[in-house]
């Protein structure tokens, strides 16, 4: 049970029994529970939000946050396994009847062998408690007072796992900042954490260029990336963390960050029926939306852009966001091109193309190298 007059509001814990009780549902594709609040008596609106994933809970209303038991009781049983992981295996002992024998001077060397292709550093296994900890660091930190710099809502940062590593306590020493860092976790579409990102607080001026972002070695994901689930409505795309941050707070319900623009995965975005490109407004992202939306057509997307104008001269979404520039009452530019609109010379191309696939699927190709030019670019799926 859950005490009323229980002022503490920080790290509480809620039993399978009381969630029950609070009456939940299931939102944004099963991956969150919406439920009344019991910390502060709520029985008219659903102001607890559980992340199913991790465990974490947190309240808009009242600002309680804590884990759920069997979330806490996981975490426990990966930290046992990481521990008996860190200990060091027995040396064997050699027998002291048989020593080692010395190479003879004759014997050749045997040739080097090729360096085998580098593969990405695993996930490390502590990263659900080093995630968990940072969150729990969040209020009340330096990092919170980045976030409300730049536009952003402390509840907000929570909801969406967002965390906080004061000075000492990134677990990548050698890119730690005497601010700390913001902290941003990896997932993959079905909500698994593979890698943490770290933005160090501070001003441009103050953090040198060389500290401004760090990922954990291993693999990458994308930050909210179980947005990537279902098809409801159209999937903003942006570049970084912090512009898919400033996007929510400007109203926008469904947004992936990338980590950059050439970490889109078209395996990952199967499902998704509609993207919108929110890239930064320089000439790489500008460059990129180009591609991607070319490689969207082709694949039978409906594609929107957010134009540089919508940033009031800014170079991205948060930068805009930040200076009360950013525009959406319009919408973006859509670049759907059945419906009829003029699309640039490079998109009317591609649409173009997927026409003449389109003729060769329904048995119109006018030779076997068209049809094998369909296979390639439709990479042997249906449009």
């Amino acid at each position: 049970m859950i005490p009323s007059s229980d002022t503490t509001r920080e790290n509480l814990t809620l039993t399978d029994a009381d969630l029950a009780a609070c009456r939940p549902l299931a939102g944004e594709g099963g991956h969150v529970l919406r439920a009344l609040c019991p910390f502060h008596g709520s029985d008219h609106q659903r102001s607890l939000r559980v992340q199913v994933s991790s465990g974490r809970f947190v309240c808009f209303a009242c600002g309680a946050w804590g884990y759920l038991e069997e979330a806490r009781q996981r975490w426990r049983e990966e930290q046992q396994r990481h521990n008996a992981l860190r200990r060091p295996p027995a040396r064997p002992q050699r027998p002291h009847s048989q020593p080692p024998r010395p190479l003879a001077a004759t014997t050749p060397r045997p040739a080097p062998r090729p360096l085998a292709p580098r593969e990405p550093a695993p996930a490390r296994p502590d990263l659900a408690p080093l995630l968990a900890a940072f969150q729990a660091a969040l209020p009340g930190s330096r990092g919170e007072a980045y976030l409300q710099q730049r536009g952003i809502p402390l509840a907000l940062a929570q909801q969406l796992g967002v965390g906080y590593a004061a000075p000492g306590t990134w677990p990548h020493a050698a890119r730690d900042w005497r601010g700390g860092r913001v902290v941003f976790p990896h997932t993959t579409p079905d909500g698994h954490l593979v890698n943490l990102y770290g933005r160090a607080v501070g001003t441009a001026e103050q953090v040198p260029k060389a500290k401004h972002h760090d990922h954990l070695p291993g693999a990458k994901g994308y930050f909210n990336a179980t947005a990537l689930q279902g098809d409801a409505e159209p999937l903003w795309v942006c570049e970084g963390a912090f512009d898919a941050l400033a996007l929510f707070a400007a109203g926008v319900s469904r947004v992936v960050a990338i980590f950059g623009v050439q970490g889109w995965r078209w395996e990952w975005g199967r499902a998704v029926r509609a993207l919108v490109f929110a890239l930064d407004a320089d000439a790489a992202g500008q460059q990129q939306w180009r591609q991607l939306a070319r490689e969207a057509a082709l694949r039978g997307k409906g594609v929107e852009v957010l134009e540089p104008m919508a940033y009031g001269g800014y170079k991205d979404v948060n930068e805009a966001w930040m200076a009360g520039a950013l525009t959406l009452g319009e919408g973006p530019v859509a670049l759907e091109g059945p419906k009829g609109l003029e699309l640039p010379a490079d998109l009317r191309n591609a649409w173009d193309e997927r026409a003449a696939i389109m003729e060769c699927d329904g048995g119109l190709a006018r030779s076997v190298a068209e049809y094998t030019a369909w296979r390639c670019l439709t990479d042997a799926a249906p449009l």
